[in-house]
């Protein structure tokens, strides 16, 4: 179990007390990685740490803030299990899915890695849970015109990056949303890890893509279910109070992902991604501040 905490301290206590009123069956120990949240964070934790009757917790206090990648890359390193499950503060289990997601794996084929759950939002309608690999279409749909209405199912199915879970049966994935990550620590090592160019935002994806070359298979348990707080520990983006910082966060990932990935179609993409910053704001999307969007592109592209 690895969690990465920057000053979500009381997002993580509710998610470990998640995991003790429900995950029971399995064995399991928690790798606690806390990127530089400072001191008065991490006499939180170890004084909270110290009330609970929990076994086989680890704390590694980081002396700076290298990233959710380099953070839970350290946790792994610390790992002895047959799998690590990566999970994010902002996560409440519903029921057993440490046991759900071992069980399965346990009965799979060596090639099938990984599996997440069903995650839900606060009121446990539905949230993004998978999603299909980044490209040229995807881009061309963020544009805002229409695109993907008029594609309808088959971007639902094929180009989406937030994908809900559309069948109650097991279903195989491109990738699987980062709050609830369930592999095998063998096939982790072997795919290379989180790249720790990433920041924040699609390490993951990149992580999943290498996995899909190696041959590996990944997929959704539908029953294993998870409230994810979307948002809880960066903070969420609306018309109003729009999150530069997140946004800027999202773009210099997605920039290094297409780089590292589709290096031929960079320059549309970065085309697209201009054309987006505009109409986004002019429908009002985007904050209310053109120039900073822009100088952002700008930071970020060079």
């Amino acid at each position: 179990m690895v969690y990465v905490n920057y000053h979500t301290f009381h997002l993580l206590r509710d998610s470990i007390q998640s995991l003790e009123k429900h995950c029971t069956t399995v064995p399991f120990e928690i790798i606690i990685v806390d990127n530089a949240s400072g001191e008065k964070e991490k006499n939180m934790i170890e004084e909270w740490l110290a009330q609970k009757p929990l076994k086989n917790v680890t704390l590694i206090f980081s002396e700076s803030n290298a990233g959710f990648s380099t953070g839970n890359n350290l946790a792994a390193k610390k790992a002895r299990g047959k799998y690590l499950f990566f999970l994010n503060p902002d996560t409440l289990l519903l029921n057993d899915a440490i046991s759900l997601f071992y069980d399965h794996l346990e009965r799979s084929e060596p090639n099938v890695v990984a599996c997440g759950g069903n995650l839900l939002k606060a009121d446990h309608s539905p949230n993004a849970s998978y999603g299909n690999f980044p490209g040229i279409l995807l881009e061309m749909c963020n544009v805002g015109l229409g695109l993907s209405f008029l594609l309808n199912g088959y971007y639902k199915k094929h180009i989406a990056i937030g994908c809900t879970k559309s069948s109650e049966r097991i279903m195989d994935v491109p990738y699987i949303v980062g709050a609830d990550i369930f592999i095998r620590s063998e096939a982790f090592n072997a795919a290379g890890r989180f790249d720790e160019n990433y920041f924040m935002y699609y390490e993951e994806t990149d992580l999943f893509f290498r996995l899909k070359r190696l041959k590996y298979r990944s997929c959704i348990l539908p029953m294993a279910r998870i409230v994810h707080l979307e948002g809880g520990a960066v903070g969420k983006s609306s018309a109003k109070n729009f999150n530069y910082l997140r946004f800027e966060m999202i773009l210099k990932s997605k920039l290094y992902y297409y780089r590292k990935w589709h290096a031929d179609s960079l320059p549309l993409i970065k085309g697209l991604i201009k054309m987006q910053i505009l109409i986004q704001y002019l429908k009002g999307k985007w904050g209310d501040d053109l120039k900073r969007l822009y100088a952002i592109n700008e930071k970020v592209d060079n």
